[in-house]
């Protein structure tokens, strides 16, 4: 079917997925996601779900499925664990509105490397998005050799990171960066045969060519200054490193091109790592170890049926802590400073039982901030989010007095650099009711007391529920019918039932409305004002919770800098009571590092 053949809807449904070829794109329509021809054939089988067809009467019926809209988080799982991207289409306004046909967008493009969705990710787990850019330029540094960039980073936190590989042994490097890391998708330029060579052998994460344009250094230093608003990227201590600045770019881009509707403010800094910053542990090691997965794992199963390194030592309370700690068995320090500031603060811990007792207790009412505080900044955080988040900073106060005795010098920098978030704390405290739910559509978000016009409208949906409530009895003494029921549907909204045996005292003032084979249904002009002033008072009253929680979250999201810093600063906290809990139950020797 040719689109001058195809109907308004189908049109615009192919005009859409035109510019996402390689995506199920789910397209919604009504309280429906549909996916219709090769998408709908691929993610019926994939789904388990039944595969139906548009225009069934023509000759030419086009195949489709579809899932609700309010189960869709399942779905789109499902369909990325089998190696799918997924395109989320949305109506961008109100069909009630709209002229003609209803507007959409893809307002989300779900990759592996992408997601910030608590149910695609691991909480121990680092998720990370990697580009490898290749410089075919040699570094002032790198004394005639081509260098390899590569950016990192993991949107769900804000991590973001870049480093370079020079010399004879840059590609082995790379690859042994990747196994540390084990990334979910890797960006590579399409136009270099380098990046197919070496990432040919790269087994486990979507190997992901982009235009060779979108790892141009000079863009891609413009790009980054407008993200972090600096005029230059040399307070990041990356001067000079042009193939990892190309990386860095090409992942902002990309970042920009899949969550079109996102801020990504969360991104707030660049971190440089340096080779001499860890011992550089290869891949085989890690293996042979054991480090973070058995022998014969796959290559992203938890390990957990079989001891590790990782599991023997992580006794941390956190999500936070448990990521940091992985990070810190595959990247050992080699300063003997901060070696030794280590071990004196998980001494110290270690030593000091009651303290480290109550400092564990009061870290398992910390969820987890980081990723917490990264959805508030996309925008995607829900009431029960913003709840936890409140939760995870009421503890913070606490934290900070169980390090009151402490003189490690790693713990008393902590404690110096500490900052409760009363302030974010008190916010939603204020603005968000205790039980509130899920979904803000589902309403009851926004904490009575907070704002006059939310108490003034839930006091008339309310009174009006009553009003109408107390019509039935009225109606029944008006008519004599017993049986008169006064009932709500979300077809015919409210309306007054009769049985058929009594319909010959129905008075003359009552509208038919439909007719069952039991009884009859009916409105009258009462009935219909006080329907109207109950649903008007709902309707406005789910649009300003819906303002005001988005304006809250716009001012946590202004404070989310502090938010990952306190989420960090946990993290370490979390790690040195863990090692310091394994310590005492293990009985280890602190050793002497000289």
């Amino acid at each position: 079917m040719s689109d001058a053949d195809a109907s308004p809807l189908m049109r615009q449904y192919r005009e859409i997925k035109r510019g996402y070829p390689d995506a199920v794109l789910l397209f919604r329509v009504g309280d429906f996601y549909e996916m219709f021809y090769e998408d709908a054939q691929t993610a019926s089988k994939l789904l388990s779900i039944a595969l139906t067809s548009r225009d069934k009467s023509s000759t030419n019926p086009i195949p489709l499925c579809g899932v609700p809209y309010h189960a869709a988080q399942g779905y789109i799982a499902k369909l990325l664990k089998a190696g799918r991207t997924v395109a989320l289409c949305e109506q961008v306004e109100d069909p009630k509105l709209a002229k003609g046909l209803v507007r959409r967008e893809v307002v989300r493009l779900y990759t592996p490397g992408t997601l910030v969705d608590t149910e695609f990710l691991s909480p121990g787990e680092s998720h990370f998005l990697v580009a490898v850019s290749f410089s075919d330029t040699p570094a002032p540094s790198a004394k005639g050799q081509s260098v390899i960039g590569l950016a990192c980073v993991d949107v769900s936190t804000g991590e973001f990171w870049i480093t370079e590989f020079q010399g004879a042994q840059a590609e082995i490097q790379l690859m042994d960066e990747l196994a540390r890391l084990e990334p979910r998708e890797v960006l590579h330029p399409d136009s270099d045969s380098n990046a197919g060579s070496c990432l040919t052998h790269l087994r486990g994460p979507r190997l992901c060519a982009q235009p060779s344009a979108s790892f141009n250094p000079k863009d891609a230093a413009h790009l980054l200054q407008t993200q972090f608003a600096v005029h230059s990227l040399d307070g990041f201590g990356c001067r000079g490193l042009t193939a990892g600045i190309g990386a860095a770019g090409a992942v902002l881009r990309y970042l920009r091109e899949t969550q079109p509707t996102a801020s990504l403010a969360h991104l707030r800094r660049l971190q440089t790592r340096w080779s001499g910053d860890a011992m550089h542990l290869d891949s085989a090691t890690i293996r042979n170890l054991e480090l973070v997965r058995p022998l014969g794992a796959g290559e992203h199963r938890s390990g957990q049926d079989q001891p590790t390194v990782l599991s023997v030592l992580d006794r941390t309370a956190t999500a936070m802590g448990s990521r940091l700690l992985r990070d810190w068995l595959v990247r050992p320090l080699l300063n003997r400073g901060a070696i030794q500031a280590r071990l004196d603060a998980v001494g110290e811990l270690k030593d000091r039982i009651q303290q480290r007792v109550s400092l564990r207790t009061t870290l398992r009412d910390v969820q987890d901030i980081a990723r917490l505080s990264s959805r508030v900044t996309l925008g995607v955080a829900g009431p029960r989010e913003l709840l936890a988040l409140k939760q995870s900073v009421s503890a913070l106060p606490e934290l900070r007095s169980h390090l009151q005795p402490f003189g490690a010098s790693l713990l008393t920098d902590v404690r110096e650099s500490w900052d409760d978030c009363l302030d974010v704390h008190d916010a939603i405290e204020q603005a968000i009711k205790q039980d509130a739910p899920m979904a803000l559509r589902d309403g009851g978000v926004i904490r009575e007391g907070y704002h006059a016009g939310v108490d003034e409208l839930r006091k008339a949906s309310t009174e009006g529920k009553g009003w109408i409530a107390s019509l039935e009895a009225k109606e029944r003494e008006r008519t004599g019918i017993e049986s008169l029921k006064v009932r709500y549907n979300q077809v015919f909204g409210y309306y007054i039932e009769i049985t058929k045996s009594n319909l010959s005292r129905v008075p003359p003032d009552y509208i038919r409305k439909q007719t069952l084979v039991n009884a009859e249904r009916f409105m009258t002009q009462e009935l219909k004002e006080l329907e109207e002033r109950v649903t008007g008072a709902e309707i406005k009253l789910l649009a300003l919770e819906q303002e005001l929680f988005d304006q809250l979250r716009g001012r946590i999201a202004n404070e989310v800098p502090r938010l990952q810093a306190m989420a960090r600063t946990v993290a370490l906290l979390d790690v040195l009571a863990g090692l310091a809990e394994t310590a005492a139950l293990h009985r280890y020797v602190k050793p002497l590092v000289d």
